[in-house]
């Protein structure tokens, strides 16, 4: 029979990964409805938009509770330092967003869904090839499986519409970019920060080009498609807010396990809700492929977390098998 703290801990796992879910598929829904031509079919500004709200509400947030943002105080003392890495980091996010956002005034919701599930081989053979992941057969077989699922599912699309392909696949590999070389500058740098300083340092970096290239691609009808839709557009930006918050408290409360299993559950939500609300047609072709993407998904994150525990069975026993030092 399961004790009080268990039970704490699953209420914990299905709160926490209930509102991931909610707010993750909200967002990717939200965002497609906006980007409707009735709407507010400007990326660019809608982006902005984005990383202006997350900009101001992390002040905010830094201001009413600091203790969040425990790397805050190493981050201010280096920031000339930390600069020099998160702004080409922050023009990737930039980038990564703007074509993810534009790429829904072309495609559906479940195809471009089914596109970023390819994102976890796209990382292993960036890393490959800049030597921060060692090669392994077992990892591309397993990587086959859901290269193979993303396959089936973009050959299933009715409506292929290449631009929209495009889009997302930039998209993937500049956020791709940005998390490897995220990676690798913040820990080689000795500046590794938690999730919310990070955020709090690249949305204004974000920021910028996004204002510049709104700037010099300005029209009017900006103004107007906001002047019409402002409450819904801040709503849409503190959703995207939102996602940053609930991120950073998956990451520092749930198991490595939980997180991949409300990951896949995420994916299946976000495709199967791009159906019920927009209608959107999925293929048999598509629904098979994206069961084999899950499957290939649940296998890699098995590896992962085998791995992990692994590093993390060496590192305790690193110090019993050091010899001791001599007087």
């Amino acid at each position: 029979m399961l004790g009080m703290k268990e039970m704490k801990l699953i209420a914990e796992t299905c709160i926490i990964g209930g509102c991931y879910i909610l707010i993750s598929a909200s967002l990717i829904a939200f965002n497609k409805y906006l980007m409707n031509v009735e709407r507010f079919p400007h990326p660019k500004a809608m982006t902005a938009m984005h990383m202006l709200m997350t900009s101001v509400m992390s002040l905010l947030l830094y201001t009413a509770a600091p203790s969040l943002y425990p790397t805050m105080g190493k981050a201010r003392e280096n920031w000339r330092a930390l600069l020099q890495y998160i702004l080409p980091l922050g023009m990737l996010f930039a980038l990564a967003l703007y074509c993810s956002n534009r790429a829904y005034l072309y495609s559906s919701v479940a195809f471009l869904q089914f596109c970023k599930e390819g994102n976890v081989a796209l990382i292993f053979a960036m890393s490959c090839a800049l030597g921060l992941q060692a090669f392994s057969w077992t990892k591309v077989a397993v990587l086959s499986i859901v290269v193979m699922g993303c396959s089936l599912c973009a050959h299933g699309e009715i409506n292929f519409v290449w631009m929209g392909f495009m889009l997302q696949i930039t998209s993937q590999f500049a956020e791709c970019s940005k998390n490897l070389i995220g990676e690798v500058v913040m820990t080689g740098a000795g500046m590794k920060l938690d999730v919310l300083t990070f955020v709090m340092f690249q949305a204004p970096c974000s920021l910028v080009p996004l204002l510049i290239s709104v700037v010099i691609s300005w029209e009017p009808v900006v103004w107007t498609d906001f002047s019409s839709h402002w409450p819904m557009i801040m709503l849409n930006a503190l959703n995207a807010f939102a996602l940053n918050l609930v991120i950073a408290t998956a990451l520092k409360r749930l198991s490595a396990v939980a997180f991949v299993i409300i990951g896949i559950v995420k994916d299946s939500v976000i495709v199967a809700t791009s159906s019920f609300v927009f209608g959107e047609h999925i293929s048999a072709q598509q629904q098979i492929g994206f069961v084999v993407i899950m499957t290939g998904i649940a296998l890699w994150g098995n590896l992962k977390i085998r791995e992990q525990s692994e590093k993390d069975k060496l590192r305790e026993t690193e110090p019993l098998t050091k010899e001791p030092s001599r007087v």
